[in-house]
């Protein structure tokens, strides 16, 4: 068994513990709040960044991410200063997981996700619960795909994406880094980086 640290404490931190297999031991939650710290939820601990050095063999999930703050992703777990292979990788029990799909590091794939034959999921990706991402799509760093979404075969999504909620990609299509996709939007066609598609069809708010 693993000893895993999830940062930051947050809905989505609390969420990741129902995808911990028998392979993970949290030893506690990280959190920069101060209100937080010392407190206990679930049963497990809110430690100070000091942690990382109290539990120095324990892998780190790092869950930041919102449609407000995706943005932020990179910049704030870079500031960790923290090597890639640190961080854990976590696949709840009941998503299903191609072995011809390849996943990089601190990765979060909750409940009922299913990624297709080679996918492939850079670091730092958040995929939540019942998406679906089919064969030869790439999911790039710090990106995070909403619930219910659906990624169809050879898309590119790029770096620092927040993908919305039940919205859905067309196979084929590319999308540029720093992109947000609205909740329920149909992406029919290829956009550009900083793109805020909304609608059905999805249209380019920032055009």
């Amino acid at each position: 068994m693993k000893d895993l640290l999830i940062f930051p404490f947050s809905g989505t931190a609390i969420e990741a513990l129902d995808c911990l297999s028998n392979d993970w031991n949290c030893r506690g939650f990280i959190s920069d709040d101060e209100a937080a710290i010392g407190k206990e939820y679930f049963g497990i601990k809110v430690y100070g960044r000091e942690a990382f050095e109290t539990f120095p063999d324990a892998k780190v999930l790092a869950v930041h991410g919102s449609p407000t703050s995706f943005l932020k992703r990179e910049a704030i777990l870079n500031d960790l200063g923290l090597a890639n292979e640190k961080f854990g990788k976590v696949i709840h029990p009941k998503a299903c997981v191609s072995p011809l799909a390849k996943l990089g590091e601190n990765v979060l794939i909750m409940a009922g996700v299913v990624i297709t034959a080679n996918a492939i999921i850079g670091n730092h990706v958040i995929v939540l619960p019942n998406s679906v991402i089919h064969h030869d799509s790439v999911i790039g760093d710090f990106t995070l795909i909403a619930a219910n979404a659906t990624i169809a075969g050879n898309v590119t999504v790029g770096k620092n994406c927040y993908i919305g909620a039940a919205s859905s990609v067309k196979n084929g299509t590319e999308i540029g880094d720093k992109t947000i996709v609205g909740i329920g939007t149909n992406v029919i066609r290829s956009a550009p980086q900083h793109s805020k598609l909304v609608g059905n069809p999805a249209v380019n708010k920032n055009l």
